[in-house]
């Protein structure tokens, strides 16, 4: 979840001008260290979910209706270079999908790491090298259980 300071700033002062009080959360965010941010996106995601949490669920849901397999990949952590490529391109076509309906597409294609899939895969289509895609993937298994943590889930 490449989610910076400056979206967590922005998404803080979104809620201060809807009325939420947002308490010390800004200034924990100027002089946090990464646990901290934690702590300020649950806080945000409390208020008003987040579109890569939301994304994170949909696809969570999806693996638990039996419709795809995609959630799955993510999590355990597959090292086969044919799964790891179908499953980033995957990633990226629900991605796209998803940000069909969210209000900060850029954003949200910036925390769902939409570019960095892209590069990789398109490393891969010039030098043949999964190396940079098995650690995005590890990567993006970190980014979903962050979001899990964020979304009140117990992580496994």
């Amino acid at each position: 979840m490449a989610i910076t300071r400056n979206d967590c700033l922005l998404l803080l002062t979104d809620l201060k001008e809807n009325g939420v009080d947002i308490g010390d959360y800004a200034q924990k965010l100027y002089a946090s260290k990464s646990a901290d941010l934690i702590e300020v996106l649950k806080f945000i995601n409390s208020k008003r979910q987040l579109d890569v949490t939301g994304f994170y669920q949909k696809i969570r849901k999806s693996y638990n209706e039996k419709r795809s397999s995609l959630y799955i990949n993510i999590v355990r952590e597959i090292e086969n270079p044919s799964e790891v490529l179908t499953t980033l391109s995957a990633m990226l076509t629900q991605i796209l999908l998803y940000a069909r309906s969210v209000d900060d597409r850029e954003m949200f294609l910036r925390n769902a790491r939409a570019e960095e899939i892209s590069s990789v895969l398109t490393n891969y289509l010039k030098t043949f090298d999964t190396i940079p895609c098995v650690k995005l993937l590890r990567l993006i298994k970190c980014d979903v259980k962050a979001v899990e943590y964020i979304d009140g889930r117990e992580i496994e």
